[in-house]
């Protein structure tokens, strides 16, 4: 008995020193993972007190920055360069929007056109725009038109200056005048008769200006190719370039205004054809170039509108045929004159079709709805063609399937049709001769 005793009093006690040890394991564990889970607390308390710390002052400094601008009112203003705009598209541009027609957004096209061609939804027109109007003569009609329509208008900043892109000197003052506009602060004047300050940001180059001789290319003098060239290509191309740094710094856009002649040369104008082929290639390479650094390089065929511009006028294509025919020898006289007297009195009869230089370009034409785009569009496309007219589109469309399928000598007599200017024939010469 007393063993047994003894035996459940030992068992009894290793029981009690089990359970003894267990709750000691247990206090332990619970010790353990108290201070894990207070560690973790507190972690996440620091954790969050930084987080909501880092939200507080980002929104502390931009309430004070936006009390800030509100105390100051700075606004930035938008600056848009137009080179040509003595007539023609340049001048066609300002003044549609010193009238405000840019406010009526393509009411008059089509909505069919608006559905397809169309992106107003993503067009960011500011109230305030600057636009520097670059003519080649400052005391034309429409310069004169330009500064006097300014006088009417608050929402249009509008400075008129010379530039002449044959001349270095030229591109070099206009540039000064745009970085010197870029680093002023002006004061304005609200409606509430309260002071307002801007700033200009550089938003847009329009490469407008160009230059056509409308003469077969033997006839042309070296200066008058060289002049196409400075004002089509080479100009354009110093302007821009010397105004890369302020399109770096406000990721500005360059809309190169094109031809078709780009596309499709014709002859009369292969120089001017030529220009304008050079002028789509640059843009094209250098957008890749460009892009990188935040600069959109955009193209825009503006279609047919040679009716409005200046591009055409009789005054200046008579001056240059006189100064062909001085430049001619005798050989070229004796062999073109009569033909380059057909050419011209062909070419003087459009004169009277042509509207005065401060003539716009109709409201209705669709190159306005393209132009809003390719300057306002949030993300604006590479390459911008105001539809053609339907003779032209389908003679381009004979032309290139001719070209495609190697029948060269028939897509030339599609291409002397649609162009319909005189052809040169023997007799033309033996008339010379004759006489």
């Amino acid at each position: 008995m007393i063993l047994r005793l003894n035996k459940i009093r030992s068992k009894k006690c290793q029981c009690v020193l089990t359970v003894m040890s267990n709750m000691k394991i247990f206090q332990i564990i619970n010790v353990r993972n108290h201070y894990v889970i207070h560690s973790c607390l507190a972690i996440s308390l620091v954790t969050v007190t930084v987080w909501m710390t880092k939200i507080l002052r980002k929104k502390k400094k931009r309430s004070h920055n936006a009390q800030q601008c509100v105390n100051n009112k700075i606004i930035s203003i938008p600056l848009v360069i137009i080179t040509g705009c003595d007539t023609g598209l340049g001048y066609s541009i300002v003044m549609r929007y010193l009238k405000g027609e840019h406010l009526n957004k393509n009411q008059n096209n089509s909505k069919i056109y608006n559905m397809l061609f169309s992106n107003n939804k993503a067009l960011l027109v500011p109230n305030k725009i600057a636009i520097i109007a670059f003519c080649l003569n400052t005391n034309s009609p429409g310069a004169k038109c330009l500064v006097q329509l300014s006088l009417e208008n608050n929402n249009i900043q509008l400075f008129v200056r010379q530039l002449n892109l044959t001349d270095n000197d030229s591109i070099k003052t206009g540039v000064t005048f745009v970085t010197d506009l870029l680093q002023q602060n002006v004061d304005i004047i609200d409606q509430n008769n309260e002071t307002v300050v801007s700033k200009y940001e550089l938003h847009a180059l329009v490469n407008n200006a160009a230059r056509m001789v409308m003469a077969e290319y033997e006839w042309q003098t070296s200066k008058m190719i060289k002049e196409q060239f400075e004002v089509n290509i080479l100009g354009p191309i110093k302007l821009t370039a010397m105004l890369l740094p302020a399109f770096r710094k406000d990721k500005s856009r360059v809309i190169n205004v094109i031809s078709h002649c780009a596309y499709l040369p014709l002859p009369g104008v292969s120089i001017y054809g030529a220009t304008k082929a050079a002028v789509r290639a640059w843009t094209l390479g250098t957008r890749v170039e460009l892009d990188i650094h935040g600069i959109k390089m955009i193209t825009f065929s503006p279609g047919s509108f040679y009716l409005h511009s200046s591009i055409m006028n009789g005054e200046q294509r008579m001056i240059d045929y006189k100064e062909m025919c001085n430049n001619m020898n005798k050989e070229q006289l004796a062999y073109y004159g009569a033909f380059m007297d057909t050419y011209q009195n062909y070419l003087g009869n459009i004169d009277v079709y042509i509207s005065p230089p401060e003539t716009t370009i109709p409201s209705t034409n669709k190159i306005y709805c393209q132009m809003d785009n390719a300057l306002w569009a949030v993300e604006p496309k590479s390459e911008y063609n105001v539809p053609e007219p339907w003779r032209y589109r389908i003679y381009f469309a004979v032309a290139w399937t001719l070209s495609s399928l190697g029948l060269h000598y028939f897509k030339d007599k599609v291409v002397r049709k649609f162009v319909a200017t005189p052809q040169f024939r023997n007799n033309f010469a033996s008339q010379v001769e004759n006489i």
